[in-house]
């Protein structure tokens, strides 16, 4: 759910022109810094921050090479020890592969909105 939600919001902005990297730093740091005393990536998990990556990159075009590199980033998760149900399942083929599919299609309506 998470997952979803990530990636349409993303996609809301690349509708209204905002730079998603910036909105993501000035929105979201807090989530993805470290927990303050923690020796730990933040509040969202390696798998999920994976998946962000891999998102932005595809909805971005013409960046293969590192979208190449987040993907293999993503299948790398599944390697973590402790995953929960829902990380191991997107670190794993099937897992990636649905990303960028629900990526592809949130972008496709939103070009076709764009006329």
């Amino acid at each position: 759910m998470l997952v979803v939600l990530v990636l349409m919001m993303m996609l809301l902005l690349l509708l209204i022109d905002i730079p998603f990297p910036a909105f993501i730093i000035q929105s979201y740091g807090s989530v993805l810094s470290p927990l303050a005393g923690a020796n730990e990536q933040g509040n969202l998990s390696r798998t999920l921050g994976s998946v962000v990556g891999v998102a932005c990159l595809r909805a971005e075009g013409r960046v293969g090479p590192q979208l190449t590199s987040h993907v293999f980033g993503l299948l790398k998760a599944r390697s973590i020890e402790g995953l929960s149900e829902e990380d191991r399942w997107l670190a794993s083929d099937e897992g990636a592969e649905w990303v960028i599919r629900t990526v592809d299609t949130l972008l496709n309506v939103i070009i076709a909105e764009r006329g």
